[in-house]
């Protein structure tokens, strides 16, 4: 085990604490979202890069799971924005994103991840929250935390 993947084991489990716990108030959640999301982002780039490990395959969250997660986040003061889903194609047309779904998704793949380093399979955990990271959840991420930040600029909440 490494500092690092110690360090974002634990913003891992306060994420999915937070996503199985109560809401909020629609300010709080809006913050909270920020503050894990973007400590995610940036951890996750500092995660080592290593072999897959064993071949084992992470414990998923059922469909129900992730609704119930999804439906948390529904709480959250608006759902929809507007976004590019490769914003490097200029010709692309904006699409819609939902923020529940996004809050939902990285919660899946982050859980899924930690079912594996909570039965210490740490190497195999850390494989699997880097290529989560890099084909999934990393792309909502960073879209909802521009949705949240210009949120949060347009109605001059402070952080």
């Amino acid at each position: 085990m490494t500092a690092q993947s110690d360090n974002f084991a634990s913003i891992v489990k306060q994420y999915c604490s937070w996503a199985e716990g109560d809401s909020l108030t629609q300010k709080e959640e809006v913050k909270k979202a920020i503050s894990l999301v973007a400590s995610l982002y940036f951890n996750a780039l500092t995660l080592p890069n290593q072999g897959c490990g064993e071949d084992i395959i992470a414990k998923e969250i059922s469909h129900d799971e992730w609704k119930l997660v999804y439906k948390r986040f529904g709480a959250l003061p608006f759902n929809y924005y507007s976004v590019s889903f490769s914003p490097a194609k200029i010709e692309e047309a904006p699409v819609t994103g939902d923020v529940a779904d996004d809050l939902a998704d990285i919660y899946r793949d982050l859980k899924n991840g930690l079912s594996l380093y909570e039965n210490r399979y740490v190497t195999e955990a850390i494989w699997e929250w880097k290529q989560s990271f890099n084909t999934h959840w990393g792309r909502h991420a960073v879209s909802l935390l521009h949705a949240l930040h210009c949120y949060i600029s347009d109605e001059c909440i402070e952080l």
